[in-house]
This record gives C-alpha cells, structure tokens and sequence, in this order.
C-alpha cells in the first residue's frame, strides 16, 4: 500500500515503478543539490518536480516533500527569485514546474565559485611583495582552481 501512495504522490498512479529505485533517484537528486548550495526544502522541491510527470500545485508539492503548506510557498517564491522554478496558471490553479536543468544550476554555482577565486586572486596580487611570497602557496592553490574551472567552461562550451 505504501509503495502505491508514494507512487500516486509522485504523478504515477498507475505504473508499475520499483519505488525504491523511484526514491533513490530522488534522494540521489536531493543530495546533489544540497552540495550546490540548495537548502533542505529547496532541493526536496526540485526532486520531488524533477521526478514529477506533471506540473504541480504548491499543496501538492507541500504534501510530497512533508513540510508545511506556507513553507513550501515560501521557498517556492525564493525558488522563483532564483529562475530555478516556474509558476503558471493551469485549469484555474497555480502549478509549478522546474525552469532550469540540473546542468544549468551546476553552471551558475561554478561562475560564482570561479568569481569567488578570482577576486581572491587579485586580492592576493594587490598584496606586498614580502606577504605575496608568504602567500605563494595559496596563489598557486587558488590559480591551479580557476585554471581548472575555466577548462570546465571551455569543456562544457564545446558540448
């Protein structure tokens, strides 16, 4: 019984899904994005629509991810504010769907961390020469990291 409630919750009410398989993908999600930065509630959100095979109302959505109704809008509206999640009218309710690919949100967090190191960097090259060279370490550490974000870039541009 529980296997088939989940399965409805998720938009699947008549496939024959393994749903701990359906729940591994989600958890697996769910973690991805917490190591990008999402908090808790936003990230079950993102899984739960990801997996999701319609659009869905913030009630549903709050019913999915086990938080409160007025918690869930309020991280919808700060998903929204971040492009991550979209709100249309659907058959007289509001829904929400994903905006944005998981690539895309990966994207965005590596331009932020790349702009992050740079600035270090030229904070670092702002510095004296006596406390340069102490920091010469750190200056190679943190060129050796943009070096290698901007290959990602160059990889990621090519596909």
């Amino acid at each position: 019984m529980r296997n088939i409630i989940f399965m409805e919750l998720l938009g699947f009410p008549n496939e024959a899904i393994n749903v701990d398989e359906v729940k591994k993908v989600q958890d697996n999600l769910k973690m991805v994005l917490k190591h990008w930065g999402f908090g808790e509630i936003c990230s079950s959100m993102y899984a739960v629509l990801a997996l999701s095979n319609e659009s869905l109302t913030a009630k549903e959505l709050s019913d999915r991810i086990g938080y409160a109704y007025t918690t869930t809008i309020n991280a919808l509206n700060h998903s929204m504010g971040l492009g991550h999640i979209k709100k249309m009218r659907q058959g007289g309710r509001y829904v929400y769907h994903i905006d944005t690919d998981l690539a895309d949100i990966v994207k965005e967090k590596l331009d932020q961390f790349l702009d992050i190191l740079e600035k270090t960097e030229n904070s670092i090259q702002q510095l004296d020469k006596n406390l340069k060279r102490k920091l010469k370490t750190s200056l190679k550490t943190v060129d050796d990291a943009i070096k290698f974000l901007r290959n990602i870039r160059k990889v990621r541009a090519k596909s």
